[in-house]
């Protein structure tokens, strides 16, 4: 951690050596939510023994479930929220992408397989989705890969069929900015994944008997210039906080990740772009306080450990939420499953943006997609919340 901080500080002397800092940056990060949870599944497909039916049954009720959440829909209203705010660059999360393929040898029906009226709203890209709805004004400069599952076999109502996935984190900027991915391919700290990077701290992939099942994290990174100034921006998404109910050491996954992104934003900082860290970190300023601990140690280590939210905050990085004057509690994390509660249930601060060097000013950061109004509202059916989580958008002065 000392290190980190003498590397941050003589970089930063440097480049105020340089000349004064001064430009307005709006970013957002949205966690665009897959629309169910995915551990029943991960279950059925690690039981042992492992039942086929069962394993189908967990498929298809995830399937429905996501289908009953109208991603379409949902990506049409997440991207609106992008298109009134107009910020320079967004960070997405849970950008997922659902296919079916027809079983080799089984002929289409409609109605049927791919094609069943309880699944077939579940396959859609929610990243193309979100392109096409904001009609050009934003493209992709930067994404990775988390998990990608080309063909699971899987049973719908007698009918055999092959569910394709895949989990991106991506980086919009708007069409007037130039920007660029920054490539990290011939970094030893990177375990490349299109544009971006998986982390080294990820749990083993699973074996199940359709085959190996990695879940792993990763971020992306982009150099813009926005105004004359230039930024890098990372947008990641850290692993939850248990893997498994009571399993309290795979929080230190959580925690190396965010070890390995601030290694590398520290060790590849030019001392001239401002840093800023978005995205879905999993980590609530209070962790460690009200919630069940971490591991006090890291292994081999005697310094304490600190939770992903400290590992920024107390290594040089700025919250931007905690600089607004009377910031409130900022809840952004979560809706309930089925994004069909009443009243919001956010409950924790989970979903951040940090920045290098300390901002002079946030000149406007809110939650967006926490209100009755942000609902989807299509006719004759009770609206859903856009996401499981608000997103958060902030505009940024340096000085």
């Amino acid at each position: 951690m000392k290190r980190l901080r003498s590397l941050f500080g003589g970089l930063v002397l440097a480049a105020a050596a340089g000349g004064t800092w001064a430009a307005d940056i709006d970013v957002m990060t949205q966690n665009q939510y897959l629309g169910a949870d995915l551990a029943p599944v991960l279950g059925a497909a690690t039981a042992e023994p492992f039942d086929p039916q069962a394993f189908s049954a967990a498929v298809v009720e995830a399937l429905t479930r996501i289908a009953r959440t109208r991603p379409a829909e949902r990506a049409q209203a997440l991207a609106a929220m992008i298109g009134e705010r107009r910020p320079d660059v967004v960070g997405l999360q849970e950008a997922y992408a659902f296919g079916c393929l027809p079983y080799p040898g089984v002929p289409q029906q409609p109605g049927l397989g791919c094609d069943d009226p309880d699944i077939k709203a579940a396959f859609t890209d929610h990243l193309a989705d979100t392109l096409a709805a904001l009609r050009g004004e934003y493209r992709v400069v930067g994404r990775v890969t988390n998990l990608k599952v080309d063909a699971l076999p899987f049973v719908v109502k007698g009918v055999p069929a092959l569910l394709t996935l895949a989990d991106r984190d991506a980086l919009l900027v708007h069409a007037r900015h130039p920007a660029a991915a920054v490539d990290f391919s011939a970094d030893p700290r990177c375990r490349v994944s299109d544009d971006g990077c998986v982390y080294f701290s990820a749990p083993p992939p699973f074996a199940t008997p359709i085959g190996a099942i990695a879940i792993e994290r990763g971020f992306v990174a982009a150099d813009l210039s926005v105004k004359g100034v230039p930024y890098r921006v990372f947008n990641t998404h850290l692993e939850q906080r248990l893997l498994a109910p009571g399993a309290f050491a795979t929080r230190l996954l959580q925690v190396g990740q965010a070890y390995e992104l601030l290694g590398i934003a520290a060790g590849t900082w030019d001392g001239l772009k401002k840093l800023i860290v978005i995205g879905d970190f999993n980590s609530d300023p209070a962790d460690g306080i009200d919630t069940p601990p971490y591991p006090p140690t890291l292994p081999g280590s005697t310094l304490p450990t600190l939770t992903p939210w400290q590992v920024f905050t107390r290594n040089g990085f700025a919250d931007a939420w905690l600089l607004q004057p009377n910031a409130g509690p900022g809840a952004t994390c979560c809706q309930a499953e089925g994004l069909d509660n009443r009243a919001s249930a956010l409950y924790e601060r989970i979903d951040h943006v940090f920045a290098w060097p300390r901002p002079a000013q946030v000149v406007d950061m809110r939650l967006l997609g926490a209100t009755q109004g942000d609902k989807t509202r299509p006719p004759g059916r009770a609206g859903l919340w856009p996401s499981d989580h608000a997103a958060v958008a902030a505009r940024l002065k340096f000085d």
